[in-house]
């Protein structure tokens, strides 16, 4: 995205957030950010979701990942998000729909959802869908190699198989099992259907590498 397409209100959470981003080496950047903010823009042009509050919640929605090991939830980012869109000047009465977005945004796991008791805002449903999107497709598989190595996980077990159940703690697992168990998963988890297209052709691109990933590791190919 161009920088005369970038809002000012956005490219002034960006600055405020750019620091706290520097350094990553998870694939959890401020390029991360950006993509998932140009995805986020598109799908909530596409499905009247509000374009503004998707696009700070976008550059500000991975604050939790730079917390060290393990999983920290992002409700624990929050007061550090209000900072930043107050820092920012963001308008006031969007502040809080950015955090909702924020802080709910990580909900997609496919056996651990605990909210299903409310309904989802339009606007978490398309960032939730850019972030997962991200994480499909080319990009998607530099992000697992670049995470697996950071982690220094293995690209590959055959002797392990693929589980039933994606555990976002299981620093043993490889990249290619990670790809099998989660990003292959994401398409059923997408909720916008601008989304669930991108994700079918992202995933199908996934599909293939793995495939090929592994009749080349057992020097079938």
């Amino acid at each position: 995205m161009r920088a005369d397409d970038v809002p000012a209100v956005h490219e002034r959470v960006a600055e405020e957030a750019r620091d706290h981003f520097a350094g990553d080496e998870t694939g959890h950047d401020m390029a991360h950010a950006w993509r998932v903010y140009r995805l986020g823009r598109r799908l909530a042009a596409e499905t009247g979701a509000d374009t503004t509050v998707v696009g700070a919640a976008a550059l500000v929605h991975d604050l939790h990942r730079l917390r060290g090991e393990g999983f920290t939830h992002p409700k624990e980012t929050l007061p550090e998000v209000r900072t930043i869109l107050a820092d920012a000047e963001f308008p006031g009465d969007r502040r809080e729909a950015v955090c909702h977005c924020v802080a709910h945004h990580e909900e997609y796991d496919f056996a651990e959802r605990t909210d299903l008791d409310r309904e989802p805002t339009p606007e978490e449903r398309v960032l939730r869908d850019a972030d997962n999107l991200d994480a499909l497709g080319a990009v998607g598989i530099g992000r697992a190699f670049t995470f697996g190595a950071h982690h220094g996980q293995g690209m590959y077990d055959p002797g392990r198989e693929a589980r039933d159940s994606y555990d976002r703690n299981d620093r043993d697992n490889t990249v290619i099992q990670h790809a099998r168990e989660k990003l292959l998963r994401l398409p059923e988890a997408m909720e916008t259907e601008p989304g669930r297209e991108l994700a079918a052709e992202r995933a199908a691109f996934v599909r293939e590498f793995v495939e090929r990933f592994e009749g080349e590791w057992r020097g079938d190919l």
